[in-house]
């Protein structure tokens, strides 16, 4: 491999690679396709009970971060993930990184004869036989749609897109737009690695070089990487629009195509108390298909409920701190890890963000709340965005805030001053 072609190693977490972070360890599980088994909760779990801080944090790709680690929780981690099987490949810890529509063919617009979810399983495990894959970059994203309009928003290296028709079939989209390439839906596991391999190709071609900065770490991070990717395939770009960001699904219940429902409650903040998972594992093994769908707005849906139970059902993921109707204050509203867990950290953000959900309500934009400048965790699409200042006050952007000027706490106009808490005046 040409020296200049290796990119500078990007710094994503996994589980056999820990991020140390203010408050300890941070380990970050892959669940690819957001599929989470009933043992692998209870793993989670017990890891972040006994060695971890007690919390487990949802990402936005899917994911499971568990926080407050010692150093030599990496063994431990490993071990309880190992045996739940959430590690079936060490060498692919941090590359299993694959979206999947929470309800797959069980969702009424799921195209029929494309399941998103058997999709998701053999692209994974075609990603973990490959060696070679193991040398993609920690941020690097595979997707799968099937229609239902239900994985939210993702600009994802390798999408699979399925199209309607008498045999369905399978676009492949890259960096989030269309190729010409079509494939028959059993192949397309196969044709989504090859991309990924055609990236790493042109990366040991020198590719990396040509990138701002010599990091290329995602498709779009080089340039015309698209069109070079898509052409190593024997395809093209098609310059059509771009994958049009969509929404999870909502809080609350959606009806199956088979006539069970699934429930879907939030997690406030992408946090969920580690204690809460063995008695959810309990429910999902009792009430639902054994397993919990993540998706990208961090949101948890069982699936398979008897619709006359959905209730009882509700009621139990709600005693557990879920967000189980939509509407709440806390719908929209992320943070990122703030004071006490990152170094760089101004501000308790998850504090203040805690109080804006009392006063939040639809049709309220999207906001984000980050502990200093970086803006670390700050959504795709439109939001709100408050940043706290190393000078003092917050700079308030985005839809509805009063511009990109820096705004001293006192100084933010009425309608937002509640965006400052009294507690957090300099």
């Amino acid at each position: 491999m040409c020296p200049a072609a290796v990119p500078p190693a990007d710094r994503c977490p996994g589980v056999l690679r820990l991020h140390a972070a203010a408050d300890g360890a941070l380990a970050r599980v892959r669940v690819p396709g957001g599929r989470l088994t009933a043992d692998g909760l209870e793993a989670i779990g017990t890891l972040a009970t006994a060695h971890g801080n007690g919390l487990v944090e949802v990402t936005s790709r899917a994911g499971v971060q568990v926080r407050g680690l010692a150093e030599s929780g990496a063994t431990t981690a490993a071990d309880l993930l190992f045996a739940a099987g959430l590690l079936p490949s060490p060498e692919h810890d941090r590359v299993r990184n694959l979206l999947a529509p929470p309800l797959g063919p069980r969702h009424p617009r799921a195209l029929a004869g494309v399941d998103a979810g058997a999709l998701a399983a053999a692209l994974d495990a075609g990603l973990c036989a490959d060696a070679r894959l193991a040398e993609l970059p920690g941020r690097f994203l595979f997707a799968v749609e099937d229609g239902s309009r239900t994985l939210g928003r993702h600009r994802a290296d390798v999408a699979l897109v399925a199209l309607a028709g008498p045999k369905p079939l399978l676009r492949l989209y890259l960096a989030g737009a269309p190729t010409t390439l079509l494939t028959p839906v059993a192949d397309g596991p196969a044709v989504a690695l090859r991309a990924a391999h055609a990236f790493l190709d042109l990366l040991e071609g020198g590719a990396a070089a040509e990138a701002s900065g010599g990091r290329a770490w995602r498709i779009a991070d080089l340039p015309d990487g698209t069109a070079r990717v898509a052409t190593a395939l024997g395809g093209a770009m098609t310059g059509g629009a771009p994958l049009a960001a969509v929404r999870p699904l909502g809080v609350g219940r959606t009806e199956q195509a088979d006539g069970r429902v699934a429930l879907t409650v939030l997690t406030p903040l992408g946090r969920i108390d580690a204690a809460a998972l063995a008695p959810l594992a309990a429910l999902a093994r009792a009430r639902a298909a054994g397993d919990v769908r993540l998706a990208t707005d961090r949101t948890l849906t069982l699936v398979d409920v008897d619709a006359a139970a959905a209730g009882d059902v509700a009621g139990a993921l709600g005693e557990l701190g879920l967000v189980t109707v939509a509407g709440s204050g806390w719908a929209g509203l992320t943070a990122c890890a703030g004071a006490g867990a990152c170094v760089s950290a101004l501000l308790d953000v998850r504090a203040a963000a805690s109080e804006r959900a009392a006063v939040r309500r639809p049709p309220d934009p999207a906001e984000h709340w980050a502990a200093c400048e970086r803006g670390c965790g700050t959504p795709a699409g439109p939001a709100v965005v408050v940043h706290a200042r190393a000078g003092g006050g917050l700079t308030v952007t985005g839809a509805g805030a009063p511009g990109t000027e820096p705004l001293p706490f006192a100084g933010l106009p009425e309608a937002l001053r509640h965006l400052a808490p009294k507690e957090h005046h300099p």
